[in-house]
């Protein structure tokens, strides 16, 4: 199955969203909205002052000659109307007050016996921050299924929101597999390396607000695979693995999943990550990444993501890659769409990592995203690629 047909297949099996739940607004960032806001009122409420200044009716004022300065006007206050031949000292975010229609910065301005002189020319509405300019009245703002960051935690604080409606956190199960993986930190013996896959996947996760459970690792051992599947099913709304789809004779992962549920899709052709799965064991859904920790990044980002910010409620679930100009050839024609490991570089053209296996994770660490090699295509110098930021994909 080509991928835009995969990611359409899985996201169709969608049925439900979690529950939601009301959360403090300082603990709603990377949480996806269950409702959709709106502003109750202009924002900011008030015409404000953009500077420390004085507040003035351009019309009134010469340049040169001393103005009267007749109040002081200091944010929060409550000022009174400007008599048109005076000046009003005035501070930032404070209410520009009535009778005056501009604000001129402090630094243009020459204070003498205790009046002001204006040295440039004024111009009505000058720094001033006008009332509805950020929301008007009514004005809908976020919609729901938006993931929260810290700047609309920001928005919502300021309209007066002190809590939010979010969606409840989708639980995420990560098994990786295979008796040749070892932890971080214990001893390596011949034939061992260390298993990056679970912490990698564990951690992608955790960037969508999700709750994670590191699940172990599997053996290379079809009962006790059941029986370790089986288990972790009943305790995640996701059961994601690492490794052990393939088809080789110790990858029991598929076999598994077959005897506790059923396999829906099974290889993808996309380079790398052609050795994908997406089913259930029991009713939990199961997706089941290749082993090679480039192709499990890859497909987590691309496959297994939009699948998950559906699942938790997400909307946006938009890709917009770039279409840049590249600086390399490629001359491996495949039937499976390639995605290769690169960046920009300085002459703002497509450049490539140098090792492109898909068991090489320094050229996901090194590179900024993913280049797009459509099937069946050789690339020359100056042809013009989809490039996707990691930034907009993990």
């Amino acid at each position: 199955m080509i991928l835009d047909e995969a990611i359409n297949f899985i996201l169709q099996t969608i049925e439900s969203h979690p529950d939601s739940e009301i959360v403090p607004i300082e603990k709603s960032c990377g949480r996806f909205l269950a409702e959709t806001l709106s502003s109750h009122d202009d924002i900011p409420p008030f015409d404000n002052s953009q500077v420390d200044g004085y507040a003035v009716n351009s019309k009134y004022i010469k340049l040169n000659s001393p103005v009267t300065i007749s109040q002081r006007i200091p944010a929060g206050s409550n000022p009174k109307e400007l008599d048109r031949s005076t000046t009003a000292r005035i501070f930032t975010g404070a209410v520009v007050p009535k009778g005056s229609d501009a604000v001129v910065m402090q630094e243009q301005v020459d204070i003498e016996n205790g009046r002001a002189l204006f040295k440039k020319m004024i111009f009505p509405g000058q720094f001033i921050r006008r009332k509805g300019c950020d929301l008007k009245k009514n004005q809908i703002f976020f919609q729901k299924g938006r993931l929260l960051s810290a700047a609309d935690i920001g928005m919502c604080a300021s309209v007066g929101l002190k809590s939010l409606r979010v969606f409840k956190k989708l639980k995420i199960g990560v098994f990786s597999s295979g008796d040749e993986l070892r932890q971080p930190g214990e001893k390596l013996l011949d034939g061992q390396i260390y298993d990056s896959n679970r912490p990698m996947v564990l951690s992608l996760a955790r960037t969508l607000g999700l709750d994670t459970l590191d699940m172990g690792c599997l053996p290379d051992d079809l009962n006790q695979t059941i029986k370790l599947l089986a288990n972790a099913s009943k305790k995640v709304d996701v059961l994601l693995t690492c490794g052990g789809v393939s088809v080789g004779e110790e990858d029991h992962i598929k076999s598994a999943v077959e005897n506790l549920g059923s396999i829906k899709l099974w290889k993808i052709k996309i380079k790398p990550g052609k050795p994908f799965a997406f089913g259930y064991v029991g009713k939990t859904v199961f997706m089941g990444m290749p082993g090679n920790p480039v192709s499990a990044w890859v497909t987590f980002a691309l496959i297994c993501r939009p699948y998950i910010i559906k699942r938790a409620g997400g909307s946006d679930l938009s890709i917009n890659p770039l279409y840049l100009e590249c600086n390399f050839d490629w001359n491996k024609p495949n039937d499976r769409k390639e995605f290769l490991r690169g960046k920009i570089n300085k002459d703002g053209k497509l450049e490539i990592f140098k090792n492109q296996n898909s068991q090489i994770l320094s050229s996901i660490c090194f590179s900024e995203g993913l280049i797009e090699i459509p099937t069946k295509t050789t690339v020359s110098k100056g042809d013009k690629l989809h490039y996707y930021p990691f930034s907009m994909i993990v």
